[in-house]
């Protein structure tokens, strides 16, 4: 990948957000201690143009990135972005510690080997040396892989847009960067704390213990299914259907008819990921929930997840913690969450 986790120089970059309904950024000044929201933007994605969070047509998606650009404050062309989907692969390895920048390099090559099912030269790898390693003489070292083709259709795409990546990060990464930025207390529990991301067409869940990633699954589930449950029920265009949600301007028995069945859905949705996370980690309690991503914002949402788990449920908004008060009928900021925390990335030295 691009610059993922390389040590260097500090360089100011926006975070780009290629979403399956949207594109957004997020641009920061301030310091790693106290960043402060600049810019924010978002443009519709063509639509056909990301699919399975592949770029499909980068001309098309290169003239929405210009769009983009336009919104935001200052001249700055470079961009933190990520990648997403069942081709990202991440996995924590032990490594014997002492090793040079290149032994090193070579053991993780080794690793990778071992556990990408892809041909190596098809896949983009980096990895992160991370703290805490139990023992004297070996090191945690977090590998991540994705195919290259998902990092480079966002590359081209950019680049046509005369935007440079200088690094491409994992989403679920981003997005727990994001939450604990928002929710620093979160990072010194003992038990996982779980992340519910949902957006358009997926939902992401993550569990984040001591601050770092442990687990993280995306499923086919999001705000989607909630538009064409309304456009279904009351007979209305997909667009006219997107358009009556997030403008509240939905008859009053929808609530009742449309929005109940499909909480229940959702709750089903994230019961199951719960279980599937507590299978397979052996953890068995959490110790808060999360909700991000602009799905989240579904009214009664928050509190019906709270009384299903007998969990405190977070909504950071960044807006509202980092200087944009939402005064321009932006509202929440849930949906620029993993966008904000690719900005972040402008606080973290990486290789250019």
């Amino acid at each position: 990948m691009v610059g993922l986790f390389k040590n260097g120089t500090l360089i100011p970059m926006i975070g780009v957000d290629f979403g399956s309904q949207s594109l957004k950024a997020v641009t920061l000044n301030g310091t790693a201690s106290k960043p402060r929201l600049e810019s924010i933007a978002d443009v519709q994605m063509p639509k056909g143009a990301l699919i399975d969070y592949q770029v499909q047509d980068i001309e098309r998606v290169s003239q929405s990135l210009r769009t983009l650009k336009r919104q935001l404050v200052g001249s700055n062309q470079n961009v933190a972005t990520a990648v997403t989907g069942s081709n990202v692969i991440t996995k924590v390895i032990l490594v014997d510690a002492g090793l040079s920048e290149g032994e090193l390099e070579d053991q993780v090559q080794r690793e990778a080997e071992q556990l990408i099912s892809y041909p190596l030269d098809e896949v983009s790898l980096d990895f992160e040396v991370l703290a805490g390693t139990p023992e004297a003489t070996r090191q945690r070292v977090l590998l991540s892989a994705a195919r290259t083709e998902s990092v480079s259709g966002r590359v081209s795409a950019l680049a046509e847009a005369e935007l440079t990546t200088r690094v491409v990060d994992v989403g679920a990464h981003a997005l727990v960067r994001a939450v604990l930025a928002c929710q620093p207390e979160l990072a010194s529990l003992e038990k996982p704390v779980a992340v519910i991301d949902i957006g358009a067409s997926t939902m992401t869940f993550a569990s984040v213990q001591k601050g770092e990633v442990t687990y993280f699954r995306l499923q086919n589930f999001g705000g989607d299914q909630y538009s064409q449950a309304i456009s279904s029920f009351y007979n209305l265009p997909l667009d006219e259907s997107e358009l009556a949600k997030t403008q509240n301007q939905l008859p009053q028995d929808h609530e009742i008819e449309v929005l109940q069945p499909y909480l229940q859905s959702l709750l089903q949705q994230v019961r199951r990921n719960i279980q599937l996370f507590v299978s397979s980690s052996g953890q068995r309690d959490l110790a808060k929930l999360v909700l991000t991503g602009g799905g989240s914002l579904v009214a009664g949402l928050a509190d019906m997840l709270h009384q299903e788990f007998s969990l405190e449920v977070l909504h950071p908004d960044p807006f509202v913690l980092f200087g944009h008060t939402g005064g321009d009928g932006r509202g929440h900021g849930a949906k620029y969450m993993t966008a904000f925390g690719l900005a972040l990335r402008s606080f973290t030295p990486c290789q250019i």
